[in-house]
């Protein structure tokens, strides 16, 4: 896990001790921190969250977000939430996982069949117990499940219309063996690169191409560097929304409920936005970008997949839960 630079520290740390000093009195200013750019649902929804939370304590409960990474990246920012440094953040399963390592399956290829497949095991009994075991074995709170959008497959020079095309491909992953395993069962080369940097790295052809959400392909201007889309759809994703669950406790009980109350609300606003933007940022790529798409034959793909669900499920001991989220499908 990579340490935050001291100067991030000491920028933030202070909201760490005015929460501290703040608990006994009656106004509180929280502190959420997210990797996405500023017009990114996860940035957006993060402050749907902020305004609900204010709304619902009656601007008791103040939260402010930093978006773009201003904070660190994804493993510095949960980093931050798990030691109190700071109050929230939009995470990712995989990352998730090198804390506490069942959480990780929601992050698999080809795990969900569809949005209400996710949804079912995000707002259900699955996903209620998922979030209570990650807090008891870290002492983060998952308070929302974010997520709902489809990930696709995104080149600069390669077009991908099936498995043997990614044979010797250089894809960018994140910081997460089980990804480079995937693309390594795929046939094709990891290569880790931190969210910010990816457009450059596709413009320079330090990697062929890389995976994601229509919306970042455009948010992120990935689309500018890489001009072809495989329709893939190997993943819908889930951000949860996770606190530092000592900080919640150290606010009022109706506090706490008016930010989990928010916290629940706001993930439904994420998935709906996602969704809406999946089918407005897919035009857009057509549109604006002059993105060509392809659609591959999914089958030998989540064919190819299926090891590294059965494989992560046997290593970790999760094979229950494995076959409880298949059946959430049914």
């Amino acid at each position: 896990m990579k340490l935050m630079s001291f100067g991030k520290i000491a920028m933030i740390t202070a909201s760490t001790l005015a929460l501290s000093s703040a608990a006994f009195a009656q106004d509180v200013t929280l502190r959420v921190g997210v990797v996405t750019p500023t017009d990114h649902p996860h940035s957006i929804s993060a402050r749907e969250f902020a305004r609900l939370v204010e709304e619902k304590t009656g601007g008791e409960v103040a939260v402010s977000v930093s978006d773009n990474g201003a904070l660190g990246s994804n493993p510095e920012l949960l980093d931050a939430v798990q030691t109190g440094i700071i109050h929230f953040t939009v995470s990712t399963p995989g990352v998730m996982a090198e804390y506490s390592t069942a959480m990780g399956i929601l992050e698999l290829p080809y795990v969900f069949q569809s949005i209400d497949h996710m949804k079912a095991v995000t707002r259900g009994d699955v996903g209620t117990q998922m979030g209570a075991d990650y807090q008891g074995a870290t002492g983060v709170e998952v308070l929302g499940y974010f997520g709902g959008a489809q990930r696709n497959m995104i080149t600069t020079n390669a077009t991908i219309n099936g498995v043997a095309d990614l044979e010797g491909l250089k894809m960018r992953t994140w910081e997460w063996n089980v990804m480079l395993d995937w693309w390594s069962g795929l046939g094709a080369l990891g290569s880790v690169v931190a969210f910010p940097e990816v457009y450059t790295a596709l413009q320079t052809g330090v990697v062929d191409g890389a995976e994601n959400e229509f919306t970042t392909f455009t948010t992120a201007r990935w689309a500018e560097v890489a001009k072809n889309v495989s329709l893939t759809q190997h993943s819908i994703t889930v951000r949860p929304l996770v606190g530092n669950a000592a900080a919640l406790a150290g606010l009022s009980d109706e506090h706490q409920a008016a930010i989990r109350e928010a916290a629940l609300e706001a993930a439904d606003f994420d998935v709906a936005l996602e969704g809406e933007l999946d089918m407005k940022n897919m035009a857009a790529l057509a549109a604006d970008y002059d993105v060509v798409f392809t659609e591959p034959d999914k089958g030998p793909l989540i064919k190819a997949s299926a090891a590294v669900v059965t494989n992560f499920a046997a290593e970790n001991g999760l094979e229950d839960l494995a076959a409880a989220i298949a059946a959430a499908a049914e």
